[in-house]
């Protein structure tokens, strides 16, 4: 295993507080934010910076499926912190309104649909990050 979970998922969170912050503050303007790039720029952002870190450890790319992994594991701490979270958020009224409508395997589906996601952009963001960290050692 390349990738440091700990760090992935502190940059992760950081990067999703960052989201929620300047969405409240686009709220404040009469701005909206797309929905979709909450769910997809806190594991791009922390994928490529661990990618970068990658580069600079073992200075060559990961192979296919040891990216992969990789990639998988750190779709699973998305899982596991955003789970962690659920309960600050149980009792939102945005979200208290969709448990109430919205039936419970529907929200589970969708769940699993945002993980499938979020693992293929973190497959894609770790390599650009490894490339990108390359790219910088060879200047």
């Amino acid at each position: 295993m390349h990738v440091n979970l700990i760090r992935y998922g502190l940059l992760w969170m950081a990067a999703s507080i960052g989201m929620m912050l300047l969405g409240l503050v686009l709220t404040q303007f009469g701005v909206g934010m797309p929905a979709g790039l909450a769910t997809v720029l806190p594991p791009m952002f922390a994928a490529v910076l661990e990618g970068m870190r990658i580069a600079q450890t073992i200075r060559a790319p990961l192979d296919g499926k040891s990216a992969w992994v990789n990639a998988a594991a750190m779709t699973g701490v998305v899982a596991l912190l955003t789970i962690v979270q659920l309960p600050l958020y149980w009792n939102n009224p945005v979200i208290a309104e969709a448990r109430a409508t919205i039936p419970a395997l529907y929200l589970a589906g969708l769940f699993v649909l945002l993980l499938a996601v979020i693992l293929m952009v973190n497959r894609l963001f770790l390599a650009h990050g490894i490339k990108l960290g390359l790219k910088r050692l060879e200047e």
